[in-house]
C-alpha cells in the first residue's frame, strides 16, 4: 500500500513539475505575456527622427552636392508610411510624412542632404 501511494504521489508531483515548467517557459519566464514587451520594443525601434526639409537654394549653399545629385533615401516596406532611411551611415530613420516627394531633407547626424523619394 505504501509503495502504491508513493508511486501515485511521485507521478502527480512529476506531472505538476512538467506542467509548471511548460507554462513558465511559454510566458517567457517572467510570469507575463512576453509578446507585450516585444511589441513595445518594436514600436520604440521604429521611431524615426522628424525630417527637416530644406530648399534647393539652401542645400546648394550649405551642403553642396558631390557627384552631380543628392542620393535618394531608402524605403523599408516594414516601416510606416513616410519613414525612410538615410543613404548615409549610420542610416538613421526619418519621418518625412510632412515633406513633399522629391523634396530635400537634411540628415542631421552627418550634415548631408538626401532626396525623399
Amino acid at each position: 500500500m505504501k509503495t502504491n501511494l508513493r508511486k501515485i504521489i511521485s507521478a502527480v508531483v512529476g506531472g505538476l513539475f512538467v506542467l509548471g515548467t511548460t507554462v513558465y517557459a511559454q510566458q517567457g519566464g517572467h510570469g507575463t505575456d512576453s509578446r507585450i514587451g516585444s511589441i513595445a520594443r518594436e514600436r520604440q525601434e521604429k521611431q524615426a527622427t522628424k525630417a527637416e526639409a530644406i530648399t534647393k537654394a539652401e542645400a546648394d549653399k550649405k551642403y553642396p552636392m558631390k557627384g552631380g545629385a543628392y542620393p535618394p533615401a531608402q524605403r523599408d516596406p516594414t516601416d510606416p508610411s513616410g519613414v525612410v532611411s538615410s543613404p548615409y551611415p549610420p542610416h538613421e530613420k526619418y519621418d518625412c510624412s510632412k515633406v513633399a516627394h522629391g523634396g530635400l531633407v537634411v540628415d542631421v547626424k552627418v550634415n548631408k542632404v538626401f532626396v525623399y523619394p
